[in-house]
Formats: C-alpha cells, sequence, structure tokens
C-alpha cells in the first residue's frame, strides 16, 4: 500500500532543526526536517540571490509513500538524483518517468508541467542535490551551441523539456563540484561569488557532457544500476578502495563489462574514477585543513608518503609540498 503526503502538508510535521555550526561560525543553510508518519523527510536550502538557490533532500521513510505537490511556478534547475536507485514519479499529465539513480540533467518545467506525485520505496534513503535557476539565466549563451539553443527555446515557449535527452551520469568532475559546494567554508561576498562559480561550473560540465556525440549507452539497465554501485563504493572507501576483481564480485559483473562500463558511463577508467576523486579530496584538504601532509595521505588510503606524493605531482604538476608551502 502507498501512503499520499501533500506538500503543503508539511507544516504539520515541522520539528525544529537548528543548523549545526561552530560557536561563532554564520549559518547559510536554512534546515528544516519533517516528522512525518512514514518517516523523516530533511531539507536544507542555501539562497544565493533572488530566484538562485541550493536544495539539498534526503528521504528515510518507513513506507512506500507518495508525495504530491506543486510549485507556484515554472522551474529551471540542476537536477542531481545522488541516491543509489531510481526515483520514481508520476507528471501532471499522469505519465509515469523516472530519475534514474546516480544521474543529473538541467531540467525546465512549465508552470502547468511543475507539478508531480513523487513515489518513495519504504527502507531506501534518498538523496537529492537541486540548484533552482533564474529562469533566464541561459539566455546569454543563445547561438553558441544547438543543443543549448533548443533547451532555451523551449524555455521560451513555455514548453516543458530536459536539457540533454539521454540519461547522464555523474562523473568524477561533477561529483567533485558538488563536494565543492557542500564543503565551501567562505563567508559573505567572497562566499556567493564562489558558490554561484561554482554553479556555472555545473552548467559548464553537463553542457559539455550532454553534446558529447557518442553513441547511446550500449550496457542494459541493470548492468548500468552494476557500474553506478560500483562508482557509489569506491567513493565510500577512498581511503581503502577494492580491487577489480572484489569490485566486480560485489556488484555482480564481470571485470571485463566492469572496465567497459567505467568508460561508456563516466569516460574514464576505474582506477582514473577514483584517482580524480582522491587528489581532488586531498587538494581540497591541503588548502583547507592543518592536517600534516602525512596525515592526509594517509587517510587516502596511501601508507607511504613518496606514493603520495609522487602520484599527487602527476595529476596536478607540482606536489603537495608546493601546494601548501610549508614543510610537513
Amino acid at each position: 500500500m502507498i501512503e499520499t503526503i501533500r506538500n503543503t502538508d508539511f507544516e504539520d510535521f515541522t520539528i525544529p532543526h537548528p543548523t549545526k555550526v561552530g560557536k561563532d561560525e554564520p549559518s547559510y543553510w536554512s534546515d528544516s526536517l519533517f516528522s512525518t508518519p512514514n518517516g523523516p523527510i530533511h531539507f536544507a536550502e542555501q539562497q544565493l540571490r533572488e530566484e538562485l538557490s541550493i536544495v539539498q533532500g534526503r528521504y528515510e521513510l518507513s513506507k512506500h509513500t507518495s508525495i504530491d505537490g506543486a510549485g507556484d511556478g515554472a522551474l529551471l534547475e540542476i537536477q542531481f538524483n545522488l541516491s543509489q536507485h531510481d526515483i520514481h514519479y508520476q507528471d501532471n499529465d499522469g505519465r509515469e518517468l523516472t530519475s534514474a539513480a546516480q544521474s543529473c540533467n538541467i531540467v525546465y518545467l512549465s508552470v502547468t508541467d511543475n507539478a508531480a506525485k513523487i513515489h518513495f520505496k519504504k527502507d531506501i534513503t534518498y538523496d537529492t542535490f537541486d540548484i533552482h535557476l533564474p529562469i533566464g539565466l541561459l539566455d546569454v549563451y543563445a547561438g553558441e551551441s544547438k543543443l543549448m539553443d533548443s533547451f532555451i527555446q523551449s524555455i521560451h515557449l513555455d514548453r516543458s523539456s530536459m536539457l540533454s535527452a539521454q540519461r547522464m551520469s555523474i562523473d568524477p568532475k561533477l561529483f567533485n563540484c558538488i563536494v565543492d559546494i557542500k564543503a565551501c567554508k567562505l563567508d559573505g561576498l567572497s562566499r556567493k561569488i564562489y558558490l554561484e562559480s561554482k554553479v556555472y561550473e555545473l552548467i559548464a560540465l553537463l553542457t559539455g557532457n550532454a553534446e558529447k556525440s557518442e553513441p547511446v549507452c550500449k550496457l542494459g539497465k541493470e548492468d548500468q544500476e552494476r557500474i553506478h554501485h560500483a562508482a557509489i563504493l569506491l567513493r565510500e572507501h577512498i581511503d581503502s578502495p577494492v580491487t577489480i576483481i572484489e569490485l566486480s564480485r560485489l556488484v555482480g559483473i564481470n571485470q571485463t563489462k566492469l572496465k567497459y562500463g567505467f568508460r561508456e558511463l563516466f569516460g574514464t577508467t576505474v582506477f582514473g574514477y577514483i584517482q580524480e576523486i582522491k587528489m581532488h579530496q586531498a587538494k581540497q584538504e591541503l588548502l583547507d585543513t592543518d592536517l600534516s601532509i602525512q596525515e592526509i595521505g594517509y587517510r587516502l588510503g596511501y601508507q607511504n608518503m613518496s606514493n603520495f606524493s609522487i602520484a599527487f605531482k602527476k595529476f596536478y604538476g607540482y606536489s603537495p609540498m608546493k601546494l601548501r608551502g610549508h614543510k610537513i
């Protein structure tokens, strides 16, 4: 049995949930926790400027649930389904649609289409990451790309559409950009400029991925799900990455298809995928923490500091010591 909750009912479920920040650290995220009869729903929103905001959502429901709601107007947003599972929904015309696991896109919903009944399965955690954009934000790029021109025209015609008609996977560059947004420690105007630059970086990366003239992925849906599961496992165990043999066994796919799948979905090898995420995290920790270079390398699975330094220099062209600017 599927129970329905209307988003207009959320106020009835609201419970106090102050944002967790340091003693003197300002809170930029507006947190809302809704304790529904079916389980908690958590939203965190950060407003950058009018009509430009970042919204994180987490759904942890103990019953099969549909959330029925509608927006106040047309919507242009960058959508990320960070979950390991698809999110199914029914649009305003009753069509059954899917936001695939570990996928992303730029989506426009007209005034009449900005309504949906979203289905969540019980005992599954769903994570979403969306950026709401001003409707006319992309107009400055008119005439630069056939793909973008087509998308902009749909917006002007108030016709619901997506930048890419194909599923787009969350590759390391997109993932790292989301990490940067979530981890931003800047304040005031510097923070606003930095985060807005990251929004434009996401638009650039998504547009570049959508414009690739590669054929439609030949992997079946189940194999694609296994590849995305493998990517999640790599990210969750960044300090002790499993071997390709172990990874293929854990997700139930043979090594050849695993290697092919990473190139097909992410445009890189299994090693290249995890290496880009590890090196990005290393750079972030070198710049933003007081951890020693040895500690950072150890946290990323390097038992030998020399190996970490060699890998970092090979990736960026300079050593961790040079970036840090002081001795360990």
